[in-house]
């Protein structure tokens, strides 16, 4: 199979990767293995079908089978055969044996493995996938960081050292409760017998070189063709926190940054050294790049240039435990940026094999919003192009009982088709310029490590208060674009931190600004040429308390007395996190093309908050700045950080708030402050619009309006009019929109799907019914093909209507097709 390769035509994936753990094989001979590896293939066998080739990633233990093998087939190792905690003693917080956490056998006399027995199964999966769905098979093994999975005499008993970290000649802790394997660990001497060691390890094996040896015997032997590092092995030792060896909450910069990814690559020279054939993936951490090298200098650069990995991490499974699809969403895109090879991996999170949740039931209630939400993502590609994961992988296809679950398949692989099917094709309201290449410049230098922070947890806070971001453009890939890609990108509004913006950062922007682009900055303003760009000069930076005022239309809920609440705009801003104190003043109050959005006014002064900005030299290119704050108070170690108190503001929404310049209102209502707000991606498909997201709260509706009007999506009813429409919350959403409506007066509007009726002029395929318009200014967004060939009609109450002129616009235009002064039922079809 090829490596890097992009999906055939036809195909809308290069790869679908099924996960699964060996629970279902509960009897082991020859007949009853081929049977489970039928049935597992057949169930998923729809989404392999989208697919030029298929692997199982197999989840036998938690890598220890790897460390403990000795060459031998008739040995037998331990498995992960087990539902909850493993090797309790290395919980801080689960030591008590007797806890119902505890592991626990899946079944009654659970059947014991060998090599031999897991090498049959290997087999099997191969040849069931050529024989009976004729696609080359891959099989991946796995090795895990943790102690989750399966008891380990190696990692916790004769080798307890492998989970110790050495950094500038000490132990580094944040006393998590519980640590992991640390990939530049060395081992003790061991006298037992391994594959690659038959006289013992020596003393001060670097456990890359003995897993790259070991690796080197193991896979060939068993029939894997590749291995998976999980769970943030190989990159960071603090995988599950926002902390690490460069940050622990307090202090930044704890590290040299040179030593600490020197201490990550050397694992990667090491292993690759013993095992070069093997392609290996990686599972990353739960977080962004910038979050990573702002908290352990993790060199991904690096790891995609010199070609240690082949895809880029997946998203992060996360969002599924703690509905942090903002943190899931940051992580995703930052990884995509830029791409070691051409293509990149979407995951999952179906079923749990080891831990009681399978979060399709369990979590997700069965709604799709986890697929929906990061298949909405893509990145923009050097011919600027949209490049959608070519990659599926599913986590896993069995249950924590070994169960194979037909219906979740039927339920599960409809949704990935469908969101295939309308993939974004151009760029949607926003788009994160995303600094990869300089950002791993910047954390060379420790001093830049609170601005990598803020760079990446600013967007997660605004993902999560509903800003629409589901497009990535990495700044190596915009340099090498040329005229027409570049004009591919349309009117989406480009999203960039200044934290990589010197003067020739600046002078990039300028030149897209000069083009006519939208751009959306966020973040402390230190380069003069930046802040001459912007109107802005410095003064003295400000922490501490300050109340906000801005121009914009906000989100409100209703109180228990019928009257209406917004949000507080009390700011605490902590410099350390912020990216510095508040600085910014204006250069010139007289400039008339520029517009202050937002002030903060504290005891030490009032300083420039937000902005706007365009000059007739742009061309009609705008440029918006929110300098940002992170609501986080200081806490001890914790997987994320701590939210302030509510009565102090999250100044991510302004950038949810600051579309309004570029002609987007997207509100939202709520009846409890409380209330999270609902997660919201608009991407473009064929022409029209596709809203995805979540809303946990559902009494949450969203109150949007775009340039062309109030949106009205097929198969909803909104109340529009002046201002923006109304729409009820539900869980998890998908919603097609190609129907626009702005007019004078309140009515109630529905669009929904009709029949293609037969027709003199074309021959419809589809019809979209709009009614309730009443004088209205109507905008249509067909598909461009149907545009281009004229193949469009209109029907007002049920009567034809000339659209040559509006067709004739249209066409030359922007391929949005407006109709003016509409009042009753309009028919579209095409």
């Amino acid at each position: 199979m090829t490596n890097h390769s992009s999906p055939k035509e036809g195909k809308r994936l290069s790869r679908v990767t099924l996960e699964m753990s060996l629970k279902p094989f509960k009897r082991l001979d020859d007949v009853s293995i081929e049977e489970t590896c039928t049935e597992a293939l057949r169930q998923w066998s729809p989404l392999l079908d989208m697919a030029d080739a298929a692997t199982v990633l197999l989840w036998a233990s938690d890598g220890s089978e790897i460390l403990e093998w000795r060459g031998e087939l008739a040995d037998r190792f331990e498995w992960g055969r087990y539902v909850g905690f493993a090797n309790p003693e290395q919980f801080t917080h689960t030591r008590d044996k007797t806890a119902p956490h505890i592991a626990k056998p899946y079944i009654d006399d659970p059947a014991e493995l060998t090599y031999a027995d897991l090498k049959r199964i290997v087999a099997a999966l191969k040849r069931v996938a050529a024989e009976r769905h004729g696609l080359p098979m891959e099989v991946g093994a796995t090795f895990d960081a943790g102690p989750e999975f399966a008891y380990s005499d190696f990692k916790y008993v004769r080798h307890p050292e492998m989970n110790v970290a050495e950094l500038g000649g000490e132990t580094i802790t944040l006393n998590a409760h519980y640590t992991v394997a640390c990939a530049w660990s060395r081992l003790l001497a061991d006298r037992r017998a391994y594959a690659a060691y038959p006289n013992g390890i020596p003393e001060g094996t670097p456990l890359g070189t003995f897993l790259g040896k070991q690796c080197a015997s193991y896979l060939p032997a068993i029939g894997f063709d590749y291995i998976w590092f999980s769970n943030g092995f190989g990159v960071s030792y603090f995988p599950w926190t926002y902390l690490g060896a460069h940050y622990d909450g307090t202090t930044f910069g704890k590290a040299d940054p040179a030593e600490l990814s020197d201490k990550a690559l050397s694992f990667w020279r090491a292993f690759k050294a013993e095992c070069p054939d093997k392609r290996t993936e990686i599972r990353g951490t739960n977080y962004g790049t910038g979050m990573d090298l702002a908290k352990d200098c993790i060199p991904l650069r690096a790891l995609y240039e010199d070609g240690y990995l082949a895809y880029p991490p997946p998203n992060s499974p996360w969002g599924a435990l703690n509905y942090d699809f903002g943190l899931e969403l940051t992580g995703f895109l930052s990884r995509i940026a830029e791409l070691p090879g051409t293509t990149y991996p979407f995951r999952f999170y179906a079923n749990d094999p080891w831990f009681w949740q399978n979060p399709w039931r369990d979590y997700y209630d069965r709604q799709p919003h986890d697929i929906y939400i990061p298949l909405s993502a893509a990145r923009i590609g050097r011919d600027g192009e949209m490049e959608s994961a070519g990659i599926v992988e599913i986590l896993t296809v069995d249950t924590e009982r070994g169960e194979l679950r037909a219906e979740d398949p039927a339920e599960i692989v409809p949704h990935i088709r469908r969101a295939y099917e309308s993939a974004p094709d151009r760029p949607g309201l926003a788009t994160w310029l995303y600094p990869f290449r300089e950002l791993n410049a910047l954390a060379e230098d420790r001093q830049a490590a609170p601005r990598i922070f803020f760079h990446d947890w600013f967007i997660r806070n605004a993902i999560n208060q509903g800003f629409p971001l589901n497009a990535v453009l990495g700044t190596d890939t915009l340099a090498a674009m040329d005229e027409t890609a570049l004009a591919k990108l349309g009117n989406t509004v480009l999203v960039a931190s200044t934290a990589w913006l010197d003067e020739a950062g600046t002078a990039t922007v300028r030149g897209m600004l000069e083009r006519g682009a939208n751009l959306l900055l966020y973040g402390d303003v230190r380069e003069p040429a930046l802040l001459g760009l912007l109107n802005l000069r410095r003064a003295e930076p400000l922490e501490g308390d300050f109340e906000l005022s801005h121009l914009f239309a906000e989100d409100i809920w209703h109180t228990p007395d019928g009257g209406t609440a917004r949000h507080s705009r009390r700011l605490r801003h902590r410099a350390d996190i912020g990216d510095g104190g508040l600085a910014e003043t204006l250069l010139d109050a007289a400039d008339s093309h520029t517009e202050v959005c937002a002030e903060a006014k504290g005891e030490g002064g009032s300083r420039v908050f937000a902005l706007r900005r365009s000059l007739p030299a742009w061309g009609g290119g705008t440029v918006a700045w929110v300098r940002g704050s992170l609501p986080y108070e200081a806490a001890g170690v914790t997987h994320l950080p701590q939210r302030q108190a509510a009565e102090w503001a999250d100044a991510a929404v302004l950038l949810r708030y600051m579309l309004q310049s570029f002609g987007y209102t997207l509100l939202q209502e709520k009846h409890d402050p409380a209330s999270r707000e609902a997660l919201l991606l608009v991407s473009r498909h064929d022409g029209g619009y596709w809203f995805a997201g979540c809303s946990q709260d559902t009494t949450v509706r969203l109150k949007l309006r775009f340039p062309e009007g109030v949106p009205v999506p097929v198969g909803h009813t909104v109340v529009a009019g002046p201002g923006p429409g109304e729409f009820a919350g539900y869980r998890g959403f998908r919603d097609e929109c190609r129907i626009f409506v702005d007019q004078a007066e309140h009515t109630r509007i529905w669009c929904r799907e009709n029949q293609p009726a037969p027709s003199r002029a074309i021959l419809a395929k589809r019809t979209l019914t709009v009614a309730g318009l009443k004088e209205a200014a109507v905008a249509v967004c067909p598909p461009p093909a149907a545009l281009a060939g004229g193949r469009i009609e209109v029907k007002l109450d049920g009567a034809v209507t000339g659209i040559g002129e509006a067709l004739a616009e249209a066409q030359a235009g922007d391929g949005v097709l407006r109709l003016r002064g509409v009042s009753g039922t309009l028919d579209v079809s095409w």
